[in-house]
């Protein structure tokens, strides 16, 4: 999950250093851009493609009915994610993160994140925090994010934004990271 939004953001990073023009066409398609592999930027290896979000004829992200505790706790998970991540605290971050996510890998998750928190500085501010679906043992969170990353050691910095649904599952500890969806702008 979190592999995969930082490979984008070091591609952007890589790509914004590099001196040398790519000879990649986009021929406007749904694949152009997209990792050839299972877990790929766009639906990041789920197993059920329904994630999203709708809006209505205003532009604005309709909200899910929530009962109001689950919604503070699941405002209070997504909220935990953002913080842990920005803090780079990995225990504090994993402890978020489902036991058995639907969208990656744990210990894939946690080794990449172990390797970017010491390359990079990554800072995410999310807005319109919205939950946009919900069951009593699952939901989405809909976010704009922006995303900065900083090369510790060169100090090249690029920043990105767009739009990402986090997918929650209540597990005995809570409501728990289990997917994500990104869509850069």
């Amino acid at each position: 999950m979190k592999k995969m939004i930082m490979l984008a953001s070091i591609v952007l990073l890589l790509s914004a250093c590099s001196e040398q023009s790519s000879t990649a066409e986009n021929k406007n398609s749904v694949n152009d851009s997209n990792l050839e592999n299972e877990n790929n930027a766009v639906d990041h290896g789920m197993e059920d493609k329904s994630a999203g979000f709708t809006m209505d004829s205003d532009g604005e992200v309709i909200e899910a009915e929530v009962p109001q505790e689950e919604e503070e706790a699941i405002l209070a998970a997504y909220d935990e994610y953002i913080a842990a991540f920005n803090a780079e605290d990995l225990e504090r971050y994993m402890a978020v993160i489902a036991e058995e996510p639907e969208g990656f890998d744990r210990a894939e998750d946690q080794q990449a994140l172990e390797e970017a928190f010491s390359a990079y500085d990554t800072e995410y501010n999310p807005s319109n925090k919205t939950i946009v679906k919900y069951t009593p043992d699952r939901a989405e969170v809909f976010a704009e994010i922006e995303v900065s990353v900083t090369a510790a050691e060169a100090g090249a910095k690029t920043e990105q934004s767009g739009r990402q649904v986090v997918i929650f599952k209540k597990e005995d500890a809570g409501w728990k990271v289990s997917g994500l969806h990104f869509i850069g702008n």
